[in-house]
């Protein structure tokens, strides 16, 4: 719709602006828990398919936004906020997209990154403009420091919630004062407005139901909504994207400069709102509009209800169930899980305690509420290795790769027997790192029908993991962000009896407060024997380790790089492999690099079933680290030595 310029900003409609919630210093207790919370961002990223980012504010796949979190950074300026939470949290404006100013650790040395200006084709904000064209709706979450939210989140543990299903009806750009050289920077904003077909939202319940369990629930498309406007697809949206909201066409004007409508927002004039014009964000009289602004309280309108997407899909998450005959290492079982019973979004984490301390952990054979201990059993069968023999990783070479820049070379091969009377056979790969750096040895058997002794072990530990008998946990990580981040494996830690009166331990992956000596774990013991015969018969060593760290790695999950570089440990650190292929890759680390050259992967194996890979010195963990990234579901066995009287 086009006006005249001036007739618009003198002919404001001078009723009150609609109840904008700004936060008060104090806020009331969260009366009842939410239909789906949180503790820590993993476990919305495992447990809630509309939000999976890590670090950022927005999710987007396949160019389209997902989900968009409200957290504490909400723009401020002057006397009034541009971000705001507008009946009653039906309508919400914020800002979004990244290139806020941030710190950044290079080298160990903190660098400031100045803010800079928001471009409709960075990802994010290109992703929710796709939204907004299309009217495809999405989620919003809050995290506890959102100012906004008139409820104390804290005050019940919750970190983050989920408020439900949005749709964008406006988007813009503007100008926001920045700490940088031009003492501004372009951000865009957005306009959500609750999805009605989901009924009221949950937080609005708690002053009109007085039973919170007697709340409805948030719509989830699986109702009969015959009878309502449905959102399918970009196809059908298309029609929607011709045409603006209605009540934004009615304060919008059309700038001589560039042509293109922009809405009245703001109450002391009209602006151009497209960045790339000479007159954004200028008054008529060439003004720049400034800072300290109060929205156009018919901007703030909410659109008619059956101009708003309705969502056909569902919002809570589903229960994982089984959909490959019992093969519970697939992906789908590496994920979180929703609680019905109170909401809570979950790692599959328990509560260990003790007289010393209390311990988060992801249990192997089941599910398990972290806020009212609801159980959700798994139930799988044995996976043999011979399901496995045929997974080819996806890389050109079939045993090993060198760089050409590492040093490194192929010392010698030698081939030895197995058992002495049928045949069997196995290889040995002997690898030399250049400056007397240490070996790598890799062990493989010629055929892999020859892997009887691993076949059994591979066995024996997903049988003992499944009754818990063998106590698979994902751990916390040492470097963490808001609430646990814990690995993307399980694994668990037998010693020797005599390593439990050591007062000082190694941490290694998750640590070993998750030790168990030999004796409680067979198949552990079973496991070193077996690496220590193989070291045996291919390098005539005497191997003895007192220490087997196993770790379990279900379909899409890997090892980050890393060192064995614990203290007092010995000089040989072998790994058994078992079940599917995986690749490991070797590269310096990043003290050994000069600055400004990049790190690349100085050697990569291919490790089968049944393969050991030795690293032979301690220059290997002075100088390099590696990850592991298996190709379906793995187990790894690493022996080492700790030498139990190791100074503190």
């Amino acid at each position: 719709m086009s006006m005249d310029t001036h007739s618009q900003h003198t002919g404001l409609c001078q009723e009150c602006s609609p109840p904008v919630y700004y936060g008060p210093a104090f806020k009331p207790s969260l009366p009842e828990l939410p239909p789906i919370w949180a503790q820590s961002r993993q476990e919305v990223c495992e447990s809630f398919d509309w939000f999976r980012s890590y670090q950022g504010g927005v999710y987007h796949a396949r160019n389209a936004a997902r989900g968009y979190l409200l957290g504490a950074f909400s723009a401020k300026y002057g006397l009034n906020r541009r971000d705001v939470f507008a009946h009653g949290g039906k309508l919400i404006i914020s800002h979004g997209g990244g290139k806020a100013q941030s710190v950044h650790t290079h080298r160990g040395q903190s660098v400031t990154l100045e803010a800079d200006d928001q471009l409709a084709q960075d990802k994010s904000v290109r992703a929710l403009l796709a939204n907004y064209r299309s009217r495809r709706p999405l989620v919003l979450l809050i995290d506890d420091k959102y100012a906004l939210f008139p409820y104390d989140l804290q005050s019940r543990d919750i970190t983050y919630a989920v408020l439900g299903f949005y749709t964008i009806v406006h988007a813009w750009a503007e100008y926001q004062s920045a700490e940088n050289q031009r003492g501004r920077v372009i951000r865009y904003k957005f306009v959500f407005q609750w999805c009605e077909s989901q009924g009221e939202p949950w937080w609005l319940e708690f002053n009109r139901t007085s039973d919170p369990h007697d709340a409805p629930k948030p719509h989830t498309g699986t109702d009969d909504d015959s009878d309502q406007p449905e959102w399918i697809d970009q196809r059908f949206s298309l029609l929607f994207a011709r045409r603006r909201f209605e009540h934004i066409e009615k304060i919008s004007n059309i700038c001589v400069m560039c042509h293109e409508a922009s809405p009245q927002v703001y109450k002391r004039a009209w602006t151009c709102l497209n960045s790339e014009c000479p007159c954004f964000w200028l008054d008529v009289g060439g003004t720049p509009l400034g800072d300290e602004l109060e929205y156009n309280p018919r901007f703030l309108e909410l659109a008619p209800a059956d101009s708003l997407a309705i969502p056909v899909d569902t919002l809570e998450p589903e229960w994982p169930l089984s959909r490959s005959e019992g093969r519970t290492t697939d992906y789908a079982y590496t994920r979180g899980w929703h609680c019905k019973k109170c909401g809570r979004l979950s790692c599959r984490l328990i509560i260990f305690s003790s007289l010393l301390m209390t311990l988060f952990r992801y249990k192997w054979e089941h599910w398990e509420c972290m806020n009212c201990q609801e159980i959700l059993p798994v139930e799988g069968r044995v996976r043999e290795a011979r399901e496995f023999l045929f997974l080819t990783p996806p890389v050109s070479y079939h045993q090993c790769f060198i760089a050409r820049d590492s040093g490194i070379k192929l010392l010698k091969t030698i081939v030895f027997e197995l058992r002495g009377f049928d045949g069997s056979s196995a290889q040995c790969f002997t690898y030399e790192l250049p400056g007397s750096r240490g070996f790598i040895h890799h062990i493989r058997p010629s055929n892999p029908h020859w892997n009887w002794e691993a076949d059994e072990i591979f066995r024996e530990y997903q049988a003992q993991a499944s009754t818990g008998a063998l106590p698979f946990r994902r751990w916390p990580m040492r470097a963490v962000g808001r609430g646990a981040l814990l690995t993307n494996y399980f694994s668990q830690n037998d010693l020797p009896s005599f390593r439990h009166t050591v007062t000082h331990r190694p941490q290694y992956v998750g640590g070993t407060e998750n030790t168990l000596p030999f004796d409680k774990v067979p198949v552990a013991g079973n496991a070193r024997n077996l690496i220590q015969k193989r070291i045996k018969q291919a390098l005539g060593m005497d191997a003895s380790f007192n220490e087997v760290l196993s770790a379990a790695y279900m379909e899409r999950q890997k090892m980050a790089f890393h060192t064995d570089d614990e203290i007092g440990l010995g000089p040989l650190v072998a790994g058994l492999s078992l079940g599917s292929p995986a690749l490991m890759h070797f590269r310096p680390l990043a003290r050994q690099i000069p600055e400004g050259v990049q790190r690349s992967i100085a050697i990569s194996f291919v490790l089968r079933h049944g393969d050991v890979l030795a690293m032979d010195g301690a220059g290997v963990q002075q100088f390099y680290e590696h990850t592991v990234v298996p190709s379906n579901f793995r187990i790894a066995a690493t022996a080492r030595f700790i030498n139990p009287n190791h100074p503190k």
